[in-house]
């Protein structure tokens, strides 16, 4: 049968330590049923101090013994709990980030960062609260406030007005004690901090992550940091263990001193004062389980919502980035069979068919908004075609895996993406080898960013900050094209690579880019004519469609747009 239910749905979607949650619930009924014994105990052992017949040792040590393993069957139960806590919460934490982090990138288009993160903690923790909180103590809730509410009726519950006066003391005592869970609590939410913060470094950058096939890359980071706050978890529910028989100590204290206000209605004869005691110790223990109650259907309603948030992402489709052994391309050709591509119900490219051919190198050429970027993204499979198939050789590369399909590609963005991070991660980040500081010299040679690498005082070892923002634009723009060097792609992709260099680094990196025409694929978005005039051929696209396809002298003959671009000089992107 389907589950209706968006909280059991995402319950039997992740992994859920049902043996121990149901070994916790029976711990906590366990502790319940004792605690019931403990107020009708106390009172019989008060009657039988006051009598005549001499104390009953056997019957103290029996009081003692149900009152110690009632002290610490709680105990042993708040660990266990807590364990099942963070059990859940790493679960839920980690089976969503790993669905996320491999969904469409169109999702990302929609969904921002700031919003994925709220779900992932706070969300994550609602749930956790609500299963390692409230569900195991709803059944020992419910026995202690029936059997402590026929007990009172068999006694005497009016006494229970006289009784309300000990629960300050109780969460006195409480306040006190929980002092000492501050200093790990600060530690817990600073690694909070930093799990949050890495969600944001790699939402913000998951272009670069899809592209660089470091997908599983992250998520192994991300298990370690949710490792690391699973480990503080379980140190914080021990000192709760801990604190549970201390607390409970401090409260039976706290009910021998009310008991002496209870001596006046003793001495009158109403009561004796053995029952004086039970009824203290009964609407005492029926506190907590009718705040529990109360507050479970609150928090069931919230738990239901955050469910839902949720668990509509865990249905999204995700895209399969596993490495195939042994799987290999070789250079073919590239092309565009009557493709097109529809952005939020606007058609962006319309019936677009040519080739590049390996070893070409290829130029975009058209105004803004005319589709160039948005080709550059189908090539990556960043998005899917809406029509039409993109072929290498004879093979769509949809049905190409993707990890090794990316990992045949270069792609300098426009925007430069970097993480927070050293510059040597950041040249490193779409490699899969080590490479040498040599080598690594020898790139960044050609990319003309060895100098200023060097002026730094860390040269490769220095943080960039977050989104490169401690470099420059055209520092970020060279290393991303060093990053795309040392990769060694067949197929390389530019994005107005140089747009944010002077002159001079322009002409090193366009002669760099021309001498590498014969080991690879070039395909080029610019709009300099440096760098385009070059080019073996020139795709003019205008609105999404090509309308001009040829070399450069070509199109100066039979374009009047392409014309008009170069005789006035604008910036075309």
């Amino acid at each position: 049968m389907k589950l209706k239910n968006p909280f059991f749905r995402l319950i039997n979607a992740i992994s859920i330590p049902k043996k121990l949650l149901l070994f916790t619930i029976v711990v906590a009924v366990m502790g319940n049923v004792l605690s019931l014994f403990i107020p009708l105990l106390t009172g019989n052992l008060v009657d039988s101090f006051i009598s005549n017949n001499g104390l009953n040792y056997m019957f103290i040590i029996f009081f003692l013994v149900i009152f110690f393993l009632n002290s610490v069957a709680g105990g042993i139960g708040l660990f266990f709990l807590t364990k099942v806590s963070e059990k859940v919460v790493y679960s839920i934490r980690d089976t969503l980030w790993t669905h996320i982090i491999h969904l469409e990138t169109t999702f990302f288009d929609y969904n921002e960062s700031g919003s994925l993160i709220s779900r992932l903690i706070d969300d994550a923790k609602i749930i956790t609260s609500f299963i390692s909180d409230k569900l195991p103590n709803f059944f020992p809730s419910i026995i202690t406030i029936v059997g402590s509410l026929i007990i009172l009726f068999i006694i005497d519950w009016k006494m229970s007005l006289l009784i309300i006066i000990v629960i300050p003391f109780y969460l006195v005592s409480m306040m006190v004690l929980g002092s000492k869970m501050r200093v790990l609590s600060t530690i817990i939410q600073n690694e909070t901090s930093i799990f949050s913060a890495n969600l944001g470094r790699v939402l913000n950058n998951i272009r670069l992550v899809k592209i660089s096939n470091k997908e599983y890359s992250e998520v192994y980071k991300t298990q370690n940091n949710l490792k690391n706050l699973y480990s503080l978890g379980i140190k914080e529910g021990l000192i709760k263990s801990i604190i549970q028989p201390i607390s409970g100590i401090i409260m039976l204290t706290s009910i021998g001193i009310i008991l002496t206000v209870g001596g006046i209605r003793v001495s009158n004869g109403d009561i004796t004062t053995g029952s004086l005691i039970s009824l203290v110790f009964y609407i005492l223990q029926m506190t907590v389980p009718f705040i529990t109650l109360s507050t479970t259907i609150t928090e069931y309603k919230k738990t239901v919502g955050a469910s839902e948030r949720l668990y509509n992402i865990l249905t999204l489709p995700t895209i399969s980035n596993d490495v195939k052994q042994d799987f290999k391309l070789r250079r073919k050709t590239l092309s565009f069979k009557n493709v097109e591509f529809s952005y939020k119900e606007e058609n962006t490219i319309k019936n677009l068919t040519f080739s590049i051919k390996p070893n070409e190198f290829v130029a975009l050429v058209g105004p803004s908004g005319s589709g160039k970027t948005t080709i550059f993204s189908l090539i990556e499979r960043l998005y899917e075609p809406t029509k039409g198939q993109i072929l290498y050789g004879t093979d769509n590369i949809a049905n190409l895996p993707l990890f090794h399909w990316r990992d045949h590609l270069g792609y300098v963005m426009q925007n430069n993406n970097m993480m927070n991070g050293t510059i040597r991660e950041n040249l490193l980040y779409a490699s899969n080898q080590n490479i040498s500081d040599d080598l690594l010299d020898y790139y960044c040679k050609l990319a003309n960013c060895y100098d200023f690498i060097y002026d730094l005082p860390d040269t490769y070892d220095t943080t960039v900050g977050e989104q490169g923002l401690r470099l420059s634009g055209g520092q970020k723009q060279r290393i991303d094209i060093a990053r795309n060097l040392i990769k060694n792609p067949s197929i390389l992709l530019l994005d107005e690579a140089t747009s944010s260099l002077d002159s001079q680094s322009e002409k090193m990196i366009q002669n760099t880019l021309f001498n590498l025409i014969t080991n690879r694929t070039i395909l080029v978005i610019a709009h300099r004519l440096s760098t385009i005039e070059k080019a073996d051929k020139i795709i003019f696209l205008d609105n999404g469609e090509i309308t001009g396809t040829g070399t450069h002298k070509e199109l100066l003959k039979s374009h009047r747009k392409y014309n008009q671009f170069v005789n006035n000089q604008q910036t075309i992107h």
